[in-house]
């Protein structure tokens, strides 16, 4: 039975946010993964999605999105964003252009209250977010490539993430080492289509994603307590080889478990964790009861307010909604 998504109510929500390629096809090249990570901001803006951090593989993506609550207030805000959303973008003949929205929104009509309702709607909300940015990839994807039909294989999975430090640098630091789990780099920084790389890299729009993350320090501090997440106390400088680091055999993994033991948090987001991406949430018991709670008629009629502590490493008191029995590690 398929469960129905968690979503954060009246207030700020903040998600892991992950799609497939159909059949797990890896029809993402270097250009449609440009081309994805500046449609993903674009529409972000429009929105109002803040990118906290983000991974753009070959046959899937990651993205830690903020998804703000509140909507703009004049028809000067909301000019303001359709008029960057459609910047330098061919607009369809089936939509309006920002001149023709500015005047429309002047008349204050019925007609114009109908405009600013349905601008809205599109806003604040992680469903539409993530089917637009789907919806405008695919269009350009199909016609870049002479393809027809859908690209994606499902509509999305969701996480919801507590906006604490430690839960939301925790899945930014799994999203950032999606590259290094499937081997195509030992370094976040060497692998251009994540946001650790560009923020490293100098982009502007990454490292405020950080620095959000750990809530408005600078880059600088941001990064210094982001790379104990990626590295563990015990990293070497970039450039120089840590024969020790790097994924742990499933057999070792799977014997420190059993006895109860942990290996280091750095270690353990080398592999695949589903508590990432089915704990349906993660974050400190109390904010996963008020997750609960709020969802209730979600859930069984028996089902009680308990959540599971996450195995494997010292994950700083994280927890997630569903109790994952059968191959959590990869």
């Amino acid at each position: 039975m398929k469960r129905k998504r968690l979503i954060v109510q009246n207030r700020d929500g903040v998600y892991h946010l992950m799609s497939r390629c159909c059949l797990g096809e890896h029809l993402l090249e270097d250009e449609e993964k440009e081309m994805f990570i500046r449609m993903m901001g674009r529409q972000a803006a429009f929105c109002g999605v803040d990118i906290l951090a983000y991974s753009i593989m070959s046959n899937h993506f990651h993205i830690l999105s903020r998804v703000r609550h509140e909507k703009p207030k004049t028809d000067a805000e909301l000019l303001s964003r359709y008029r960057e959303f459609h910047e330098g973008c061919r607009i369809s003949p089936y939509s309006i252009t920002p001149d023709g929205l500015e005047k429309m929104l002047e008349r204050d009509d019925e007609i114009a209250q109908h405009a600013r309702d349905a601008l809205l709607a599109r806003m604040g909300d992680v469903s539409v977010f993530m089917r637009e940015l789907k919806q405008r990839f695919t269009i350009w994807y199909n016609h870049q490539n002479g393809s027809r039909g859908t690209l994606w294989m499902e509509r999305f999975k969701s996480l919801v993430v507590e906006p604490s430090l430690q839960a939301m640098a925790t899945v930014a630091a799994y999203i950032d080492l999606n590259a290094v789990r499937s081997g195509q780099v030992d370094d976040p920084a060497d692998y251009r289509f994540c946001s650790y790389a560009a923020a490293i890299a100098g982009k502007t729009t990454a490292m405020e994603g950080y620095r959000m993350i750990y809530g408005g320090r600078s880059f600088e501090e941001a990064m210094a307590g982001f790379r104990l997440c990626l590295f563990g106390k015990g990293a070497k400088p970039k450039g120089e080889v840590d024969k020790d680091r790097g994924v742990i055999p499933l057999e070792k993994l799977d014997a420190v478990i059993r006895s109860g033991g942990k290996v280091e948090m750095s270690e353990l987001l080398r592999r695949k964790v589903r508590y990432f991406s089915d704990g349906m949430a993660i974050g400190s018991k109390l904010f996963l009861k008020g997750i609960f709670e709020e969802h209730r008629e979600r859930f069984p009629a028996s089902r009680k307010s308990r959540f599971a502590s996450m195995k494997g490493a010292d994950w700083g008191g994280l927890q997630v909604v569903r109790d994952l029995k059968v191959d959590v590690f990869g």
